[in-house]
């Protein structure tokens, strides 16, 4: 076989975790890396401008845009989501949420067998990662590339929720990236002044300009190619022409918890059975591909605001004249921040060891996906942090340009159901405390009407839509079910890792972003431990 071009590491997918792998194992110089990714350079400004991603997201020239499957749990609704198509993949397009698991559940993943991913084995990688505005002390880092930032304005509806979820008996959090996760604050973003700080601003950006690094965009993985059971390469299509890359020593597959899986099973990798229907030649029969799919189901309850300026009215008219202005100049205000700005971790039920519920808070209100309401508005949503309900990743055909299909499975556990309806109702209890009541005009979603359980129920099941938190499809392990060994590498293959959210044993607490990062840099370490 014929072959493009030849490197040492070949890293598929530029994505969140691409970015950083892409600078680790090109940093010394000493090996020759290419990092192949199916969409653009990070060339917009709307990458840049924090607020902006409300824009990316629905722009298929930097987002996959996918049609789930029908899902039971939701009334059979088909939810269609985004997915980063761009170097930097998620951190270029999402909203700069920056937060880490808690401890309890990395410590959970070394004692189901990946040894090595304890949380006091991750910390000293979190905090390499990050250069945290707090300073350096024995949770936060100060030297890494990922300017980790509190928000440069805080809106007053925010600070009403913090202050209502105290008069309700939350403690106030003033770190969720510290040493408790428990309580009420504000977030932070990986924010670097007025910019994003994403992998292709930070990783990549420091990269790109080494000899002994290639970057490869609009460059579609079609397949991973092997020699008997040991990855040699991987062949991506750029229009109508196929490029065959030759990797010395290993493939690194990065393309996220819906790409990656798909990618394996077009290679070979995945059930036997599965890829027999769909028509491709066995390679190695691994049923764990594309299984254990989990997401976040993101259940939002809304209040129109009477008394004070919501993000609704800051984002229209002069009204968002002076907010461009006031960026322009200051770096400051609505445009220089991400859309979740506050944040409680609690538990749906007293006797759990640790926070289950992920309640989040925006000073505005949604129509749809990410698109803010006319009318003043704020809003609370509801997040189980670990979802029991699983789902899956299958390829539709043998075809690399055909979606794969996404079933998440949402609300098929029954812990899934009763820590949500926990989570609306401490949501209600949030609301009609004094600090956010004075604000508010009344109930819009789901309404006062809505107070039994299976009313609950049935308004997330017509509402709840995709925390895009996906996870677990090629998940890491050493039961029979598990994709990859705790060193990321494929179980049964040679020469192949996985190194992105799909390789997580569950969903984190919070978002995926820093989780995933931690990940990327773990597994280049591990590489060049053993180059």
């Amino acid at each position: 076989m014929e072959y493009d071009f030849e490197v040492d590491y070949c890293v598929i997918g530029a994505g969140a975790a691409g970015c950083v792998l892409a600078d680790r194992l090109s940093e010394s110089g000493r090996h020759e890396v290419a990092v192949i990714e199916a969409g653009p350079s990070d060339w917009h400004p709307y990458i840049h401008i924090p607020a902006t991603f409300v824009k990316l997201v629905h722009d298929r020239r930097f987002a996959w845009r996918f049609d789930m499957e029908p899902e039971p749990g939701l009334g059979g609704r088909v939810l269609n989501i985004p997915q980063g198509k761009v170097l930097g993949g998620g951190s270029s397009i999402n909203g700069m949420i920056f937060m880490r698991g808690q401890p309890a559940e990395y410590d959970e993943w070394a004692q189901k067998g990946c040894r090595g991913w304890s949380y006091d084995d991750v910390l000293p990688i979190f905090k390499r990662i990050e250069s945290a505005d707090r300073g350096e002390d024995a949770w936060r880092g100060r030297g890494g590339p990922v300017t980790v930032t509190s928000a440069s304005e805080i809106h007053p509806l925010t600070r009403a929720f913090v202050e209502a979820g105290k008069q309700i008996g939350f403690a106030e959090n003033h770190d969720f990236n510290g040493v408790e996760r428990d309580g009420i604050g504000v977030i932070q973003n990986n924010r670097r002044g007025r910019f994003r700080a994403g992998t292709a601003q930070t990783y990549l950006a420091r990269a790109k300009r080494r000899p002994n690094l290639r970057i490869e965009t609009h460059a579609l993985a079609r397949r991973i190619l092997f020699d008997g059971r040991r990855a040699i390469g991987m062949e991506f299509s750029r229009g109508d022409r196929v490029v065959r890359v030759r990797a010395r020593r290993e493939v690194i597959v990065s393309c996220g918890s819906i790409k990656t899986p798909h990618l394996l099973q077009l290679s070979g990798i995945g059930d036997a059975t599965h890829l027999a229907e769909i028509g491709v030649p066995v390679v190695h029969d691994l049923p764990g591909v594309g299984r254990d799919l989990r997401d976040h189901l993101y259940v939002r309850m809304q209040h129109r605001v009477r008394g004070i300026r919501s993000m609704n009215e800051q984002s229209r008219g002069f009204a968002l004249g002076w907010e461009l202005a006031r960026y322009a100049l200051m770096g400051k205000g609505l445009m220089a921040n991400a859309m979740t700005a506050g944040a409680l971790f609690c538990r749906s039920r007293r006797e759990l060891a640790a926070p289950d519920l992920y309640v989040s808070f925006l000073p505005g209100s949604n129509s749809e996906f990410l698109q803010l309401e006319h009318e003043p508005g704020m809003s609370i949503g509801v997040v189980q942090s670990h979802p029991e309900s699983r789902g899956s990743i299958r390829a539709r055909s043998s075809n690399p340009d055909n979606a794969p299909a996404i079933a998440p499975n949402y609300l098929s556990a029954l812990e899934d159901r009763a820590a949500i309806l926990a989570g609306l109702r401490i949501a209600r209890r949030l609301f009609a405390a004094p600090a956010l009541a004075r604000y508010s005009a009344r109930e819009t979603l789901p309404g006062l009407e809505a107070q039994t359980d299976e009313a609950l129920l049935d308004f997330a099941r017509q509402r709840g839509t995709s925390g895009l938190h996906f996870t677990s499809s090629c998940r890491m392990g050493i039961d029979a079910r598990a994709v990859v060994s705790p060193t990321l590498e494929v179980h049964g293959m040679e020469g192949l890792r996985i190194a992105d959210g799909s390789v997580m044993p569950g969903c984190a607490s919070g978002n995926t972003q820093a989780p995933i990062l931690m990940i990327a840099e773990k597994c280049a370490e591990m590489i060049l431990t053993a180059a």
